[in-house]
């Protein structure tokens, strides 16, 4: 009994971690994607269409060196670099993607159409040479594209994706796709939810089933990984943000089989990352963390988080009200 009291005492007398907030908007300003960019600055793409880097340091002031683009850019879901460019992805009824060099300069709108029709983008990923870029289903499979010159030409990666009953990928964070070990790798939701992956660069496609609840609304919103074999998704329904229940599950064998968190996360998710050991998640009703590879779920943070990032020390928490929580990474 005095243990349990002493317990429960401890449980009362932690404190939340330390905040810092950086801001770089107002009202109803948000990014659904954050990249760590250098030491000192975050690259961020926002819901009005502007790319920004953030500093670091709250005590100065949004970094805006790189120039505004000539193209009209309704709004940015996803963000990501490489060696040698900056991507910023346009999400709509017709999307494009915005093509920078590192200095801001020699912009590129690369327009995709699948089946010679606009699409929905989801979400982008580079490593090195290798890109992947998806988009929602046109005509019944998923709009896949690829490229392996660091992203200076694009093509439609060749296998196709069939689309189940009314399926979709969620661009809600950027993180909906990855490339894992040179493997394509994506989830879906809707009525169906699945993990998809290619360890061919896109020629054939191989997928297993994650036992979310279905709905239109439902399913994986973005995944993360320890490595190939070891894989989390988190999402739910964000029309009811606070039900707990198939919020997140996890893969032991590369995707192929999925488990339910026994103590899952306090509601809906939009993203998931893992850093050092731990994976964070992020949604409307807040920020939890797991140690055991997903299954136990900790309740840490109460913001509404949309997307997330990390560097060597710090979590970085995109947030409404056009705000990024800085906090420091747990151990």
């Amino acid at each position: 009994m005095k243990a349990l009291l002493f317990t429960a005492l401890l449980c009362c007398l932690v404190k939340p971690p330390k905040t810092t907030i950086l801001r770089f908007g107002q009202g109803s300003t948000h990014a659904r994607s954050i990249q760590d960019f250098s030491k000192n600055e975050l690259l961020i793409g926002t819901n009005e269409g502007k790319y920004l880097l953030v500093s670091k340091n709250d005590h100065k002031p949004v970094t805006m060196y790189l120039p505004c683009s000539n193209q009209v850019i309704k709004e940015i879901r996803d963000v990501d670099k490489n060696q040698r460019f900056l991507f910023f992805m346009q999400s709509n009824d017709s999307s494009h993607l915005l093509r920078l060099d590192w200095k801001g300069q020699a912009e590129k709108l690369l327009a995709f159409t699948h089946h010679e029709k606009p699409v929905f983008l989801d979400g982008i990923d580079m490593k090195d040479s290798l890109g992947f870029l998806i988009g929602d289903p046109v005509d019944g499979d998923f709009a896949l594209f690829r490229t392996t010159n660091y992203g200076e030409t694009w093509e439609k990666c060749p296998g196709k994706v069939t689309q189940e009953k009314n399926e979709a990928a969620y661009a809600a964070s950027g993180t909906t796709n990855a490339i894992i070990d040179r493997d394509f790798v994506f989830v879906s939701g809707g009525e169906t939810t699945r993990f998809i992956w290619s360890s061919d660069f896109g020629n054939t496609w191989q997928s297993s089933n994650i036992p979310y609840e279905s709905c239109r609304t439902c399913g994986a919103y973005s995944l993360a990984f320890k490595n190939r074999n070891e894989l989390v998704v988190v999402g739910g329904d964000y029309t009811q943000a606070t039900k707990k229940n198939q919020t997140c599950f996890y893969s032991k064998d590369g995707g192929k089989s999925w488990s339910p968190a026994k103590t899952p996360p306090n509601g809906y998710r939009s993203c998931v990352l893992y850093k050092n050991g731990i994976y964070y998640t992020c949604g409307t009703n807040g920020i939890d963390y797991s140690k055991d590879g997903g299954n136990t779920w900790h309740g840490w943070l109460t913001e509404n988080g949309l997307s997330m990032c990390t560097d060597q020390h710090f979590l970085y928490i995109s947030c409404t009200g056009g705000k990024i929580l800085k906090v420091k990474l747990l151990k």
